[in-house]
This record gives structure tokens, C-alpha cells and sequence, in this order.
């Protein structure tokens, strides 16, 4: 019965987690280039040690090592692309394919976005929405126009006094073995994890990596119904191991009564 709780317990924990993941799913749903947090189980696992020299529990041990103890419930990040948008703005970026554009915080360390609304700082560089800069410098003068970013990441811009365009720089992106295990930070950024795997550089739309496409953003990954399901699986389970708990527990208190009462 003590084993009932618990299990009751960690089920319901784990399940309060998805409805907490799917609930940020649903806030982010209007979010530039959300990734959708999925969540996934897998059993806890507890040794039958304690026999006692009981020949039964012994015989069970030998025939069933191990018996379910619970769940844990782990968060990873839908690998799936959202719509791309069209906006028409110059510095609206989004990503067609595989890939994240790597950028340097504040703190002088790497993270990773899909989210490419861009601007120019006071230095001429590019930047997020934020301030935060690109890790690769491209950098536009003020008499820079006619700004065109091609599918392979080089941008290119007419400044005064020149009669062609002139390349400025260009972009890069980056691909991780597994991105699903990113872990997300906020503001739309990514850092990368052992699960996630060491980050590639890469050219964009060349050796798998997804190509740039200008004037356009990429929505949130998030579908709404699909949420609105889980939620409804995730709160039945929740109340399905909450059922455990109340059985498990009035159990006890009838076990209380028997040897209360001798």
C-alpha cells in the first residue's frame, strides 16, 4: 500500500508536468518560432531486496526481479517546423528546413534561435528583435539599402556611390545531432545540452542544412487542438492516479482498524 502511494504520487506529478508543458504550449501559440515542449514517460523501476527469508517473496523475487514503481515524466522540444509566414520585411528571416541561428548573450556565451526578426544596432550589425547578436558579424552601414538576404545565407545591400550591389557578409546556421534535447532559456533561445549533442556550423541550404528565406517568419509549432486533446488525456490521468492514492490510503486506514482493534 505504501507502494501504492508512491506510485499514485509519481504519476500525478508526472502528469501535472505535461499539463504545465501543455499549457505553455498554448501561451506560446502567437510566439515567433516557438518550439512546442512534448512531454515523455518511462517507468520507474524498484528491486524486490527486502524477502525477510520469506521462502514466497523469495520465489517471486527470483521469478520477477523488478515490478513498476511509478513514472517520470522527461520535457523535450518538437523537432517539427512551424509555417512559414510571409512579412516582407528585409530583415524578417526564417529558416526553411534544418538548422538555428547561433548567437552570443550578453554573458559572452552561445545560444540558438529559429526566431529571425532581425535589426541593425548602433554598430551596423545584426541583430534579434532583442539586441542580441549574431555570432557570425554581418554588418550594414547606415547608407545601406535594398538589403537582399539569398537562400544560402549572404546578404547583400547598394550603398551610395556604388552602382552594383555589394556583399556584406554572410550568415551562417548551425545543426545539433539531436535538437529535440535543447533546452530552452527564454527570449526564444536555445543552449545546447549533452543530450542535444556539440553544435555543427554549416553553411545554409548545403549539406542538410535548411535555406534562408527572406521577408518571411516562422509561426509557433504549436497546434491547437492537438493540445486541447492532450490536455484532456493528461487531466483523466491525473485523476486516475489521484483515484490510486484515495484507494490506497483508505485502504491503510482499514488496516489501522483491523489491528487497532485487537
Amino acid at each position: 500500500m505504501y507502494d501504492a502511494l508512491y506510485i499514485g504520487a509519481t504519476g500525478m506529478r508526472a502528469h501535472q508536468a505535461q499539463v504545465d508543458a501543455i499549457a505553455n504550449n498554448v501561451a506560446n501559440i502567437n510566439t515567433v518560432a516557438f518550439r512546442r515542449g512534448v512531454v515523455s514517460f518511462s517507468q520507474v523501476s524498484a528491486a524486490l531486496t527486502q524477502t525477510g527469508g520469506d521462502p514466497i517473496l523469495e520465489a517471486v523475487r527470483a521469478s520477477l526481479p523488478s515490478r513498476g514503481a511509478g513514472t517520470l515524466a522527461h520535457l523535450n522540444l518538437s523537432s517539427a517546423s512551424g509555417e512559414l509566414k510571409q512579412t516582407s520585411e528585409p530583415l524578417d528571416v526564417a529558416i526553411d528546413g534544418a538548422g538555428f541561428l547561433e548567437v552570443t548573450r550578453g554573458d559572452g556565451t552561445p545560444a540558438y534561435t529559429r526566431a529571425g526578426s532581425l535589426k541593425v544596432n548602433s554598430d551596423g550589425l545584426l541583430t534579434l528583435a532583442d539586441g542580441t547578436a549574431l555570432a557570425v558579424r554581418v554588418q550594414l552601414p547606415p547608407d545601406a539599402k535594398d538589403i537582399r538576404i539569398d537562400a544560402d545565407g549572404r546578404v547583400f545591400a547598394k550603398l551610395d556611390g556604388e552602382a552594383e550591389v555589394v556583399e556584406m557578409g554572410r550568415m551562417e546556421l548551425v545543426m545539433f545531432p539531436n535538437p529535440a534535447g535543447l533546452e530552452a532559456v527564454g527570449g526564444n533561445l536555445f543552449v545546447a545540452t549533452t543530450e542535444s549533442g556539440e553544435a555543427r556550423a554549416g553553411v545554409p541550404a548545403e549539406e542538410g542544412f535548411g535555406s534562408i528565406r527572406q521577408g518571411y517568419l516562422e509561426a509557433s509549432n504549436v497546434q491547437l487542438i492537438e493540445e486541447l486533446v492532450a490536455m484532456m488525456v493528461a487531466q483523466r490521468a491525473f485523476e486516475m492516479n489521484s483515484h490510486v492514492v484515495q484507494a490506497a490510503d483508505q485502504m491503510m486506514a482499514i488496516t489501522n482498524g483491523l489491528y487497532g482493534g485487537r
